[in-house]
């Protein structure tokens, strides 16, 4: 995910507002919205509606790691996958056509002052090159990103969220996203259609007219910097095959 430079005044107000902060590469930052517990559950009412859990909370059963390219480590504590340490990336065992999932993500950059910024993303239908990031639509978590934010594709439709049609930032909307916070994502991808919420925010509703990619593919979670810490939990999915 290449970035585009933030403002001067952004990174100056975030360079101040960390500096008094030390280098800790697995210390979290203290987040006042943690997702309610009980988490990694179905309710009864999402079982019927036949959502499933991708992620059990417990064991990395139903993933896959990425190859030794990715020097990323990814661990379990208290029912949250965290990733650190370095690019990679988490697969799904299965792959999936036109579904329905959601997950709760919290990511933000350890290093101090801050060059680069807490960026990660979850790819869906996407296949694994081998030597390289996915190949797939990528829905972004990067409130930094003026021309990929939180809440659009990567590199495709950049959504509604955090910029207006004229591509400024809404300095409102990224207070509730940025870094250190947990968001809410959900995704529904059917065809070549693909509808994105943020903390339940409709932010994109997209019919991607090449249909990049419309074959069965791959859910996968990120994490982009040597610095970043990515954090899921509660992921499910609902398939709409």
């Amino acid at each position: 995910m290449r970035r585009a430079w933030i403002t001067p005044l952004i990174l100056a107000c975030l360079v101040l507002a960390a500096g008094s902060l030390a280098y800790s590469q697995s210390a979290p930052i203290p987040a006042t919205n943690f997702p309610k517990p009980p988490l990694n559950t179905l309710t009864d009412q999402e079982k019927a509606d036949g959502w499933q859990l991708l992620f059990n909370g417990e064991n990395f059963d139903g993933w896959e790691f990425d190859t030794e390219k990715f020097k990323g480590e990814w661990k379990i504590v208290d029912g949250v996958l965290i990733a650190e340490k370095g690019p990679s990336h988490l697969f799904t065992a299965q792959k999936f056509t036109n579904f329905e999932a959601c997950w709760d993500v919290c990511t933000y950059d350890v290093r101090v002052p801050k060059f680069r910024y807490g960026n990660s993303g979850i790819f869906v239908r996407c296949v694994k090159t081998g030597s390289s990031f996915p190949k797939g639509y990528e829905v972004q978590v990067d409130p930094y990103d003026v021309k990929n934010p939180t809440g659009g594709i990567y590199g495709m439709a950049p959504g509604n969220l955090l910029v207006d049609e004229n591509g400024h930032w809404k300095p409102d909307a990224f207070m509730e996203v940025h870094e250190g916070k947990w968001i809410n994502q959900r995704v529904r991808i059917v065809g070549n259609h693909i509808m994105l919420w943020v903390n339940g925010q409709l932010t994109l509703d997209w019919t991607d007219e090449k249909n990049n990619f419309p074959e069965a593919g791959f859910i996968a979670l990120q994490c982009h910097h040597s610095t970043d810490v990515v954090l899921f939990t509660n992921i499910k999915i609902k398939v709409l095959d």
